[in-house]
């Protein structure tokens, strides 16, 4: 049974700079105070009706045990030109140019915010071209697919055999046995669909633009805990920012004395960011960040039991693999 809970932020501070190996070493503590205050409100939480009569937790030893987080943001345009139609009404057409057409990534498109996704679709000038529409064949009407062009169709009435054997007269048909096709009013055609009744289409080709943000990260253990954090838990929470690169392509992370899983997870996952963009995909920029996670082990004493736990995060949440119910008085509802 996983226990957590959500405390307040007692991290002493840590410096941050942009990339300097040293600032890996800069572990941010957490104090006994907080651990002790974090506990106390773990304790207090695990009883669902009343306060326990029971001694406070007495911790008996803390052992630091921080975690390394890597994230990696790439912020992508991807493009392609696809052919639209729409029913021409008279609009004035731009000649096509003699010149060669524009390559894809030569059209000037207005690119917003870094790292704030969007889409965006203009129509390309001198695409344009009038043809005929081919459903209905410039008529601008199709046959109504209810009826089949007659206008009207065989009424329900013809197969009862019930009411044929009373002689009674059909109130929908009033008794002809043919009702008027109310999909098309009963003329037999219906207004075109796809020229709007106009007889002619504009095609031209659009422009769709796409920003979209890939997302990786990777969590580095540099001792090896037994006892380590589930991933979901680790992505609520926050570390202390040590280091932080935003460029157009950003570069794998070298010289990272503690944590050597930092270096291959930046190269990896930056690979598969370039990888995952081809020539219809271009990257506008990166940003990569480092932080360290807080994460203490706590040995603590609590009702004559010795238990453990985790203490993680700025938000100094705590982690235990088993429920503290097993060790505390149930509470009795009268």
């Amino acid at each position: 049974m996983e226990q957590e809970t959500s405390m307040t932020d007692h991290c002493t501070p840590c410096n941050t700079s942009n990339g300097d190996p040293q600032d890996y070493r800069n572990v941010p503590l957490i104090t006994e105070d907080a651990v002790r205050d974090a506990l106390r409100k773990y304790v207090l939480s695990s009883y669902c009706c009343c306060r326990p009569r029971s001694e406070e937790p007495v911790i008996e030893r803390l052992t630091q045990l921080p975690l390394y987080r890597y994230r990696l943001a790439t912020f992508t345009e991807k493009r392609h030109i696809e052919k639209i139609s729409k029913p021409y009404t008279g609009q004035r057409i731009e000649a096509p140019e003699r010149e060669p057409a524009l390559q894809l990534w030569d059209i000037n498109v207005c690119t917003p915010k870094m790292f704030h996704e969007g889409s965006k679709k203009c129509p390309l000038p001198q695409s344009g071209e009038i043809k005929t529409c081919l459903k209905c064949g410039g008529r601008g009407r199709c046959k109504c697919s209810r009826c089949g062009g007659s206008g009207q169709f065989r009424c329900g009435c013809s197969n009862n055999r019930r009411q044929r054997s009373r002689n009674k007269r059909c109130p929908s048909c009033s008794g002809s046995g043919r009702r008027r096709c109310g999909k098309c009013s009963g003329r037999g055609k219906k207004v075109c669909t796809s020229c709007k009744g106009e007889g002619r289409l504009l095609y031209y080709q659009q422009l769709s633009v796409k920003w979209k943000t890939l997302y990786s990260e990777a969590i580095a253990d540099p001792h090896d805990q037994e006892s380590s954090l589930p991933v979901i838990l680790l992505q609520k929470v926050t570390g202390k920012m040590i280091m932080m690169d935003d460029e157009v392509l950003v570069h794998p992370l070298a010289g990272c004395p503690d944590v050597a899983e930092i270096s291959a997870a930046s190269e990896r996952l930056i690979q598969e960011h370039q990888n995952t963009c081809g020539p219809l995909c271009h990257i506008l920029r990166q940003r990569q960040t480092v932080e360290m996670i807080p994460v203490v082990q706590v040995q603590y004493e609590y009702n004559g039991k010795n238990l453990s736990c985790l203490v993680y995060g700025q938000e100094l949440r705590v982690y235990s693999k088993r429920s503290l119910h097993r060790f505390t008085l149930s509470c009795s509802v009268m």
